[in-house]
């Protein structure tokens, strides 16, 4: 179990290497809903993306003889970025395992940092599988992305800042991947009357499902464009249970709109986000339940593809 205590004590530790991102209102997304709608900028983050949290939550609960060791991490690209990040800021060996679908625009931003890649697999379960199983053969330092205690911890300072940001907040949508994120926000909130709504696609809804029927579920066969929330939810992962007490709801997003939310917060915001963090702005555009309401969405990351970007605003820069 985590409480906010933990949460608030991670954060000491790592407020001087994070940004305290910007938390800002969104006039037009508030008229379309009828809800006071504030967007919390992770995809402002230091390594674009609220993954370094974690990350320098993981490695400041190390002690000093754990630096020499190999440290491992697998990832989709966010995590990548920050466990690189990380490397190159104390200065421990690195390896990294990707997923042989990794997108262009992820691999791109991992080009400077200094950690060895090997990619392997074809969903993130598969790749955390095989980091997993290669740091306990050379007794290496694993880095999860979401199945770490500390981890969570890390990533629950966002909240943190959120009600810090705005005391008054009633309601935060976040995506969904293995639950690292949503995991540590709603840890921190346990203790106060605020809805927290983990945002899927409609294409995997892994810990939708698997909190719906009360195991695990398999990963999902289909595609999504929202890459950095599919592949999967490890076996005994810490976040289904939290997931399972802790998340109020679900919104499942159809692909077309999670498109379109990226184009919405282009053209009005001028900011580039990556499919996964339109996932809470999708779930907003298309529901009523909000209205009312202070709500904050955690646009959790920025790296898309400018391939995928271009058609996107071609296809749907007008949609709203």
């Amino acid at each position: 179990m985590i409480f906010p205590s933990d949460i608030e004590q991670a954060y000491r530790l790592i407020n001087k290497d994070v940004y305290k991102t910007p938390l800002i209102f969104s006039k037009e997304l508030s008229k379309i809903s009828g809800a006071m709608v504030y967007l919390k900028m992770e995809n402002l983050q230091s390594t674009g993306s609220f993954k370094v949290r974690g990350v320098l939550a993981k490695i400041n609960s190390l002690n000093q003889h754990d630096f020499t060791k190999t440290f491992v991490a697998a990832s989709t690209g966010n995590h990548a970025a920050a466990f690189g990040y990380a490397a190159d800021k104390f200065g421990y060996k690195g390896v990294l395992f990707l997923p042989k679908k990794t997108s262009e625009a992820k691999i791109a931003a991992l080009e400077n940092y200094n950690v060895e890649k090997i990619f392997f697999g074809e969903n993130s379960m598969e790749t955390e599988a095989k980091a997993t199983a290669h740091a306990r053969e050379i007794n290496g330092i694993l880095i999860h992305p979401y199945n770490d205690m500390e981890v969570i911890k890390g990533q629950g300072t966002v909240a943190l800042e959120i009600k810090d940001q705005l005391p008054e907040v009633e309601t935060v949508l976040a995506p969904i991947g293995g639950g690292g994120l949503i995991s540590g926000i709603a840890s921190y909130f346990r203790d106060h009357d605020i809805e927290v709504v983990g945002c899927q696609p409609i294409n995997a809804t892994e810990m939708y499902q698997s909190v719906k029927k009360g195991n695990i579920v398999s990963p999902s066969l289909l595609s999504t464009i929202s890459d950095a929330s599919a592949g999967g939810i490890e076996a005994n992962a810490i976040t289904f249970d939290i997931c399972r007490e802790l998340v109020s709801d679900f919104e499942l997003v159809e692909e077309e709109d999670i498109k379109k939310a990226v184009a919405f917060i282009v053209k009005y915001h001028h900011t580039l986000i990556e499919p996964t963090s339109a996932l809470p702005v999708s779930a907003l555009l298309n529901s009523e339940k909000y209205a009312g309401k202070n709500v904050v969405l955690v646009l959790t990351g920025k790296k898309i593809n400018s391939n995928l970007l271009t058609e996107i605003l071609n296809q749907y820069g007008n949609s709203y």
